[in-house]
């Protein structure tokens, strides 16, 4: 197979950021929406939000694998190009209730919002293992570009989200609904990016023309991968607790609970919490650039046990600051914790890649793995966050972080006893 010239690597990595920019600034403006269809009278609450948005995460989790494998055997760049389409088609679509009615029923709002996650979700299935393939595609047999693109990518994505959620809130602002129109230009000019610079390059000759089910199971199912999902799921609950539409709606709604200081201190202040969200991802991402000097040099598998404990670290922090704790004691903690946490996505791909080295036909499907523990983890996180935020509001939102760490360490055990016995040499005969 003729490797797809570099600039396509560049090119998928910009369009990469577009998509995450988007992408947070979309469900960030869903939650300031979902505000003012409170104010307005709908019977909107954060259970309700949690469940619409964890809908583009369930539709990616079930599409992934199967977006992957299709990009092995018929080319990526036409894959690469209909994601961001079908994701703009969504979030244009989000705000279609209140442009139908000026004072929409909750059954209007459930079905357009819910069809707009659904086609959001189908682009992130499409675009996430695509990309990883064209990457891993361009890098082959330059351990040291490969290392570098991968680098690139998360740092596209982290940089992406963090400016999104800068974006999203200052957005909704200044053009109400017109927030997701613009949006929805953002995702037209990556397509146009992937469209005018990614080569079109033949599909992996060596690839069955149509895997069975079976065949794409097996590929799935190692007992590594399979130890590991778990913890990965759990993780990725606690981004999805967090990063997305839940955090607007506690921060900036109107509800107000005596003992805890972050329920509704942002109300009207579309700027301050802005500032706040955009600080705290873009120092994750700048955590995630440091670790890039530590992983690969370190064991896999305590260092997944380190970061997954920074998100308990760090959800000790926060509850001190919420309830009022001199912020002397409650940063220093919520930084190191961050910093910890930062690390586990580079190692966590790091480990996924390690498992995949003797699938190389198969590098679209086995990709998808990555976006289904997200897509999983992303549904889990936003309905659970929604029950939690409904029941204790921020504390909720951080008990549950706790929680779903302490459930990701009991699997990184696991992880650790399958590695062992899949790396003990065979006895004597």
């Amino acid at each position: 197979m003729t490797a797809p010239r570099p600039r396509g690597a560049a090119a998928v990595i910009v369009a990469q950021l577009l998509l995450r920019t988007a992408s947070a600034a979309g469900a960030l403006a869903l939650g300031s929406y979902f505000v003012d269809l409170s104010r307005q009278g709908t019977s909107v609450g954060p259970l309700l939000l949690g469940i619409l948005s964890g809908i583009g995460f369930l539709v990616e989790l079930v599409l992934a694998p199967v977006a992957g494998s299709a990009s092995d055997r018929r080319g990526r760049k036409v894959f690469l190009v209909a994601a961001p389409l079908l994701a703009a088609a969504g979030v244009i679509l989000t705000p279609g209730a209140s442009w139908i009615a000026a004072a929409p029923s909750l059954v209007l709002v459930v079905v357009v919002v819910g069809i707009a996650r659904l086609l959001d979700g189908a682009g992130a299935a499409i675009s996430a293992p695509t990309t990883l393939g064209l990457l891993a595609d361009t890098s082959d047999g330059d351990r040291g570009r490969r290392g570098r693109v991968t680098s690139l990518y998360e740092l596209s994505s982290s940089g992406g989200i963090a400016l999104g959620a800068v974006a999203g809130p200052l957005l909704y602002a200044a053009l109400g609904l017109w927030t997701f129109v613009a949006l929805a230009a953002v995702y037209v000019g990556a397509a146009v990016l992937t469209f005018a610079f990614v080569p079109t390059a033949a599909p992996t000759p060596t690839a069955r023309t149509s895997p069975s089910l079976g065949e794409r199971l097996r590929v799935l199912v190692q007992p590594r991968l399979l130890a590991f999902l778990p913890a990965w799921i759990a993780v990725n609950a606690i981004l999805g607790t967090w990063v997305t539409s839940q955090i607007t709606f506690v921060l900036a709604g109107d509800t107000r609970v005596d003992g805890q200081l972050f329920p509704g201190a942002f109300r009207g202040d579309e700027a301050g919490l802005s500032l706040v969200l955009g600080v705290y991802v873009l120092f994750f991402s700048l955590c995630i650039v440091a670790w890039a000097f530590f992983i690969g040099r370190l064991p896999t598998v305590p260092v997944l046990f380190l970061t997954v404990s920074g998100a308990m670290i760090a959800s000790a922090g926060l509850l001190l600051a919420n309830r009022g704790a001199p912020l002397a004691l409650a940063l220093p903690l919520v930084a190191v914790g961050v910093f910890l946490e930062a690390g586990f996505t580079p190692a966590a791909l790091t480990h996924l890649s390690d498992i995949s080295a003797e699938f190389r036909d198969d590098r679209g499907l086995i990709m998808g793995a990555y976006s289904v523990v997200v897509g999983a983890g992303y549904v889990l996180g936003n309905v659970l966050g929604g029950a939690f935020a409904q029941w204790l509001l921020f504390d909720g939102l951080a008990l549950l972080t706790i929680g779903l760490a302490a459930i990701a360490l009991v699997s990184i055990g696991a992880m650790a006893v399958v590695e062992k016995r899949v790396r003990r040499p065979l006895p004597r005969s």
